[in-house]
Protein backbone atom coordinates (compact mmCIF):
# COMPACT_ATOMS: atom_id res chain seq x y z
CA UNK A 1 0.00 0.00 0.00
CA UNK A 2 2.85 2.23 0.97
CA UNK A 3 4.29 1.65 -2.39
CA UNK A 4 0.93 2.61 -4.39
CA UNK A 5 1.06 5.28 -2.37
CA UNK A 6 4.73 6.67 -3.37
CA UNK A 7 4.02 5.78 -6.96
CA UNK A 8 0.91 8.30 -7.02
CA UNK A 9 2.95 10.81 -5.18
CA UNK A 10 5.49 10.78 -7.74
CA UNK A 11 3.28 10.80 -10.34
CA UNK A 12 1.52 13.40 -9.13
CA UNK A 13 4.43 15.52 -8.72
CA UNK A 14 5.39 14.59 -12.57
CA UNK A 15 2.46 16.28 -13.69
CA UNK A 16 2.14 19.30 -11.59
CA UNK A 17 6.15 19.68 -13.29
CA UNK A 18 4.19 19.23 -16.82
CA UNK A 19 1.52 21.88 -15.65
CA UNK A 20 4.01 24.51 -14.61
CA UNK A 21 6.10 23.67 -18.08
CA UNK A 22 2.95 24.46 -19.91
CA UNK A 23 1.78 26.82 -17.49
CA UNK A 24 4.82 29.44 -18.43
CA UNK A 25 5.12 28.42 -21.79
CA UNK A 26 1.24 29.30 -22.95
CA UNK A 27 2.07 33.54 -23.06
CA UNK A 28 2.03 32.77 -26.30
CA UNK A 29 -1.41 31.38 -26.48
CA UNK A 30 -2.75 34.73 -24.60
CA UNK A 31 -5.25 36.14 -26.97
CA UNK A 32 -5.85 39.42 -26.61
CA UNK A 33 -9.27 41.89 -28.27
CA UNK A 34 -8.49 43.03 -31.99
CA UNK A 35 -4.81 41.23 -32.11
CA UNK A 36 -4.08 39.76 -35.48
CA UNK A 37 -4.21 36.19 -36.49
CA UNK A 38 -1.83 33.21 -35.45
CA UNK A 39 0.98 32.39 -37.80
CA UNK A 40 1.94 28.83 -38.07
CA UNK A 41 5.76 30.17 -36.55
CA UNK A 42 3.85 30.84 -33.09
CA UNK A 43 4.02 26.88 -32.66
CA UNK A 44 7.92 26.56 -32.86
CA UNK A 45 8.14 29.56 -30.35
CA UNK A 46 5.74 27.33 -27.66
CA UNK A 47 7.74 24.32 -28.19
CA UNK A 48 11.01 26.51 -27.90
CA UNK A 49 9.37 27.60 -24.74
CA UNK A 50 8.48 24.00 -23.25
CA UNK A 51 12.04 22.13 -24.60
CA UNK A 52 13.59 25.08 -22.77
CA UNK A 53 12.16 24.15 -19.21
CA UNK A 54 12.42 20.44 -20.15
CA UNK A 55 16.37 20.20 -18.33
CA UNK A 56 15.24 22.00 -15.20
CA UNK A 57 11.93 19.87 -15.12
CA UNK A 58 13.96 16.65 -14.97
CA UNK A 59 16.40 17.95 -12.45
CA UNK A 60 13.11 18.86 -10.36
CA UNK A 61 12.05 15.37 -10.75
CA UNK A 62 15.11 14.18 -10.05
CA UNK A 63 15.36 16.36 -7.01
CA UNK A 64 11.54 14.46 -5.27
CA UNK A 65 12.29 11.03 -6.48
CA UNK A 66 16.05 11.68 -4.30
CA UNK A 67 13.87 12.89 -1.37
CA UNK A 68 11.21 10.73 -1.18
CA UNK A 69 13.82 7.40 -1.38
CA UNK A 70 15.76 9.15 1.19
CA UNK A 71 12.11 9.39 3.14
CA UNK A 72 11.65 5.95 2.26
CA UNK A 73 14.94 4.93 3.62
CA UNK A 74 14.68 6.45 6.53
CA UNK A 75 11.01 5.02 7.29
CA UNK A 76 11.87 1.59 6.39
CA UNK A 77 12.39 0.58 9.85
CA UNK A 78 14.74 -2.34 8.71
CA UNK A 79 11.64 -3.55 6.53
CA UNK A 80 13.44 -5.18 3.38
CA UNK A 81 10.37 -4.92 1.25
CA UNK A 82 10.37 -0.87 2.03
CA UNK A 83 14.06 -0.36 1.84
CA UNK A 84 14.04 -2.38 -1.65
CA UNK A 85 11.53 -0.19 -2.68
CA UNK A 86 13.24 2.72 -1.73
CA UNK A 87 16.00 1.32 -3.61
CA UNK A 88 14.16 0.92 -6.57
CA UNK A 89 13.39 4.76 -6.40
CA UNK A 90 16.27 5.39 -6.66
CA UNK A 91 17.77 3.68 -9.24
CA UNK A 92 14.67 4.66 -11.45
CA UNK A 93 15.71 8.52 -10.59
CA UNK A 94 19.11 7.76 -11.18
CA UNK A 95 17.87 6.03 -14.33
CA UNK A 96 15.57 8.71 -15.58
CA UNK A 97 18.91 11.35 -15.15
CA UNK A 98 20.68 8.92 -17.44
CA UNK A 99 18.54 8.91 -20.10
CA UNK A 100 17.59 12.60 -20.33
CA UNK A 101 21.28 13.06 -20.32
CA UNK A 102 21.87 10.30 -23.07
CA UNK A 103 18.99 11.92 -24.54
CA UNK A 104 20.72 15.48 -24.52
CA UNK A 105 24.33 13.91 -25.69
CA UNK A 106 22.21 11.86 -28.96
CA UNK A 107 20.88 15.07 -30.09
CA UNK A 108 24.09 16.93 -30.01
CA UNK A 109 26.22 14.36 -31.42
CA UNK A 110 23.47 14.48 -34.48
CA UNK A 111 24.15 18.00 -34.60
CA UNK A 112 27.72 17.75 -34.83
CA UNK A 113 27.71 15.32 -37.41
CA UNK A 114 24.91 16.68 -39.80
CA UNK A 115 25.95 20.39 -38.84
CA UNK A 116 21.91 20.98 -38.08
CA UNK A 117 20.41 22.68 -35.84
CA UNK A 118 18.76 20.12 -33.97
CA UNK A 119 18.19 22.49 -30.90
CA UNK A 120 16.60 25.30 -32.46
CA UNK A 121 12.61 24.52 -33.72
CA UNK A 122 11.80 26.67 -36.82
CA UNK A 123 9.05 26.52 -39.51
CA UNK A 124 9.94 27.14 -43.25
CA UNK A 125 8.15 29.82 -44.81
CA UNK A 126 6.65 28.18 -47.36
CA UNK A 127 4.46 27.08 -45.04
CA UNK A 128 3.09 29.94 -43.58
CA UNK A 129 1.11 31.49 -46.66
Amino acid sequence: MKQKRSAYRVTNAFIGVFLLCLALSSSVLAETVGAPARKLSDISVIFGNVIKLLAPAAAIAFFIMLIIAGYQFMTSGGDPKAAGAARNTLTYAIIGVILVVAAWLIIKLIQNITGVDTTTISVPESLEN
